[in-house]
């Protein structure tokens, strides 16, 4: 029996929590006080879905691609904050909690990158949709 903490398994699981699930931190902010959420769907995936304990709690991010649409599910801890990655293409496309993202309670939109709308959220529980490009 090998042990199962060895780089090679362990760049496997860091590839799926921070690409395709998107859980990131801001190097800036350690120890996750400002958490990046930047999954990158693709490869023929059509979900992912991933937890992350930190100190400040347990970080979620869980996406599904179903009927042209993406669906983003995030729980961001108490006293954090986060950058949330929703691919788009554009802001006005992205809902948050059934209503459009801009007029969502806690959510600010802060710009385009990478074919994503980036909007700025505190702690909670979030749920994104966007129409596939």
């Amino acid at each position: 029996m090998n042990s199962f903490n060895h780089y090679s398994l362990g760049s496997v699981g860091e590839w799926l929590y921070g690409t395709v699930a998107g859980i990131g931190l801001d190097p800036e902010k350690p120890a996750y006080k400002h958490i990046v959420i930047h999954p990158r769907p693709g490869g023929g995936l059509t979900f992912a879905k991933a937890e992350f304990q930190s100190i400040h709690g347990k970080i979620v991010s869980g996406w599904k691609i179903e009927k042209g649409e993406f669906r983003l599910n995030i729980v961001i801890p108490a006293n954090t904050t986060a950058d949330v990655y929703v691919p788009a293409g554009n802001a006005d496309a992205v809902r948050e909690g059934g209503q459009a993202a801009s007029k969502a309670k806690s959510v600010t939109f802060v710009r385009m990158e990478e074919g994503a709308a980036v909007f700025a959220v505190g702690s909670g529980t979030y749920q994104f949709t966007a129409p596939m490009k």
